[in-house]
């Protein structure tokens, strides 16, 4: 049955097509999107918000990192994470490695018609602590917080912005901290002419007060985005005039939209969808590397799982190579640790297979000889339902009974948080494109503290020598040595801890032919608008 195609998803002859489709024996005419126009089919629901100080989800940063512009960017042309001059063209160092100076573009205008300068930026970064939203966990790991910030924070001149940090930290990773979502510059004249006591929050969710490569003139939240090119922008015009996003939740109505000509990309297809069109007549399929893992972690705290031969054991029960090519194919490949491809330190080991004979001999060492039970929290959604399904047929082969339990996301991290699991599944995206953002999470829990934020923490795995390695490998300057830590770092993790990370994951698409240039993830972790073209 053809399912029925929404009204509002109709888009650019759409409705001219499903009409001569009605007409008997009539072959259907393939619509087409507008030539200056990129038009998306996806699930865009997840957004919350459009201030970049507050979004933190990636639907929001795809929108955000095409209307705001950073201090620093990443290279899109190139599949590692390379660092380059954003609206910072150079900065210094102090000689105690603490004190940043960046000098600041000049020649640059917000869409507003607003000059950007030093003043601009200094309240951009001050900004995210002051609104205190989730994002501003990433400057204060850095030492900057809401009470120190218009210390640590200031502008030195019509052009230059110093900040301080409260230890010396390698360049790379302050870099890296300011090409994410949360360090985006605003112009801080329109949003003060826009701001309440939320400095311009509840504003900011819906407009923006940019200097990218697109501006916002249109959002309807769950509905859809319409961004206009900026002519001016300092990088050098889009090749697109207009770029809109229409929220499709449906996987199947994306396809058909697609296949009409109504859209040009479809973004949400399941792996059926994905092998039904492959091959065919004016479309293709397109895959980019997300930096985002997909992990089970196991309570230390429980008593069956304090034991390190169960959780060694529990490693060689994923069938891994299974999941890449059978379950999620194409939209995840084989992955084993905390730092995903492309970033600094990377490790390709896959040291664990599916092995379950080698799992109930781990077991009867830990005393187990007839098996265990254990239960597993899991969303109610794919892909981690089916992934949780799977690990407990593949567990069951090695002598562990899983008792698979879904519910909401919502629910699921509240139990995860409050420690009250003993195996969790989920995924985890880097925020920035940095080892240490993982790491602080994967590889770090001071001892004594509550770090609910932390997995470590949530997982109740103390460990103080690997905590101060993560430490010092977040402050070595020189990159090859700090590349270096990261690999040690990651080759203890592998081996003695809690998580099993299974996948990385990657972003799989449908789209026209006649479209180059568009990416629907990038190594700056989010989609690019601006190189797409079509021919």
């Amino acid at each position: 049955m053809t399912p029925r195609l929404p009204k509002r998803a109709l888009i650019a002859g759409g409705a001219a097509s499903l009409a001569l489709a009605a007409l008997p024996g009539a072959r259907p005419a393939v619509a087409q999107t507008p030539r200056n126009t990129l038009v998306i089919a996806a699930q865009i629901d997840s957004i919350v918000s459009l201030d970049p100080h507050h979004s933190f989800e990636i639907d929001g940063s795809d929108v955000l990192k095409n209307v705001y512009d950073q201090l620093f960017v990443i290279d899109e042309s190139k599949p590692t994470a390379e660092i380059l001059p954003g609206l910072a063209e150079s900065f210094a160092v102090s000689e105690d490695g603490r004190t940043f100076t960046f000098r600041i573009r000049q020649g640059v205008r917000f869409h507003s018609g607003n000059a950007l300068t030093a003043a601009d930026v200094a309240f951009s970064l001050r900004r995210p602590l002051l609104i205190n939203r989730t994002p501003a966990f990433m400057y204060r790991s850095v030492g900057l917080t809401r009470e120190n910030v218009e210390q640590t924070v200031r502008q030195t001149g019509d052009f230059e912005v110093q900040v301080t940090f409260d230890q010396a930290y390698a360049p790379t990773l302050i870099q890296n901290l300011f090409t994410a979502t949360i360090g985006s510059v605003l112009d801080s004249r329109l949003v003060q002419q826009n701001a309440g006591e939320d400095l311009g929050n509840a504003w900011l969710g819906r407009n923006s007060a940019a200097s990218g490569a697109y501006r916002l003139v249109r959002y309807q939240p769950n509905e859809s985005y319409t961004l206009e090119r900026n002519d001016n922008w300092w990088r050098g015009r889009a090749n697109l005039q207009r770029v809109i996003v229409r929220h499709v939740p449906e996987a199947a109505t994306q396809r058909l939209l697609l296949e009409r000509g109504d859209v040009d990309v479809a973004r949400n297809l399941t792996p059926t969808d994905i092998a039904a069109l492959r091959g065919r007549p004016n479309l293709g399929i397109a895959e980019f590397p997300r930096a985002t893992i997909m992990y089970f972690s196991a309570n230390m705290g429980d008593p069956i799982l304090a034991n390190p031969r169960v959780v060694e054991a529990l490693k060689w029960l994923v069938d891994y190579d299974a999941i890449a090519s059978n379950l999620l194919p194409g939209q995840v490949f084989p992955h084993q640790s905390f730092i995903p491809r492309a970033i600094l330190g990377e490790v390709d080991s896959r040291p664990y297979r599916f092995d379950p004979d080698r799992a109930r001999r781990l077991l009867a060492e830990a005393g187990h000889p007839n098996g265990i039970r254990l239960t597993m929290d899991t969303a109610n959604t794919f892909p981690s339902l089916d992934v949780a399904q799977a690990l407990q047929a593949s567990f069951a082969r090695g002598g562990v009974t899983l008792e698979v339990l879904p519910a909401t996301g919502t629910q699921v991290l509240a139990k995860f948080r409050a420690r009250n699991h003993q195996l969790f599944i989920g995924t985890w995206g880097l925020g920035y494109p940095d080892p240490h953002y993982n790491a602080d999470s994967f590889a770090h829990n001071p001892p004594g503290a509550n770090n609910p934020g932390k997995l470590t923490w949530r997982n109740n795995w103390n460990i103080p020598e690997l905590t101060a390695r993560t430490e010092a490998a977040m402050r070595e300057r020189d990159q090859n040595a700090r590349a270096a830590l990261y690999r040690q770092i990651q080759e203890e993790f592998i081996a003695t801890s809690p998580f099993a990370v299974f996948a990385q994951q990657q972003v799989q698409v449908a789209i026209r032919s006649n479209l180059t240039g568009y990416l629907a993830s990038s190594p700056g972790l989010s989609a690019v608008y601006w190189r797409a073209q079509k021919g």
